[in-house]
């Protein structure tokens, strides 16, 4: 197996977005390159590809019994958990994706001990962020963008961070911003970007106007019987 040299990008469908018209299908891997993932996701799941995946796993993990040096294994292995989360999390075992997300953590942080590269720092990040460890996700996100701050898909994945873990709307249009500015997007992705920011500002507005309904209720005096 080689290295992964481009990651996905967070599927932007999460609970909190799936209102939104500008919306993609659920999980969708948006600017992604399919050659450099291991497993193909579907919604339906697949049962062949979670178990090849399973296999590559225990292979990978033989292998780094013999070698715990085998830094390339040992990177490979991550990859490979973090695609049979995928796997599961689009399948039928939605449940163990969070696990597997956590041991893909875990071999990543092996790895970043002596590989600064961006690319592994944004996996580990988004591994981080399906896992539910935000502090985590938003420390590597931030490191990844220390070591390249015009990296596209450490911009996008951070603004999708951003907005639904944290309900930082300005944030996540700020990452945006920048990406069209400074990371040559190409013409689709300017336009899914675009989408994104409008997303975004449609849901903070949301969110005032019900701030402010709430408010309104609350602070109301009491008519006079």
């Amino acid at each position: 197996m080689r290295m992964r040299k481009n990651q996905k990008i967070i599927a932007i469908i999460i609970a909190g977005l799936v209102s939104l018209s500008m919306i993609v299908p659920s999980f969708a891997l948006l600017f992604s390159d399919s050659s450099n993932s291991n497993a193909v996701y579907s919604n339906n799941g697949n049962t062949s590809t979670i178990q090849g995946l399973q296999n590559q796993v225990s292979a990978l993990t033989q292998a780094l019994s013999a070698n715990p040096q085998d830094t390339t294994a040992r990177l490979n292995l991550a990859n490979t958990y973090y695609d049979l989360a995928m796997a599961n999390l689009n399948g039928n075992g939605p449940e163990q994706a969070g696990s597997i997300f956590k041991q893909a953590i875990a071999e990543y942080q092996e790895v970043v001990k002596t590989q600064k590269d961006v690319n592994i720092l944004v996996d580990m990040a988004t591994a981080a962020f399906y896992a539910g460890e935000d502090d985590l996700a938003d420390k590597t996100f931030r490191e990844a963008l220390a070591v390249q701050s015009n990296y596209l898909n450490a911009l996008v994945n951070y603004g999708v961070f951003l907005l639904d873990a944290k309900n930082d709307y300005l944030g996540a249009i700020a990452q945006w911003d920048t990406a069209l500015s400074m990371a040559n997007p190409t013409a689709e992705e300017q336009e899914r970007l675009k989408g994104f920011i409008g997303m975004a500002q449609e849901r903070m507005q949301a969110s005032f106007e019900q701030s402010g309904s709430i408010n309104n209720t609350t602070t109301q005096p009491a008519e006079a019987k």
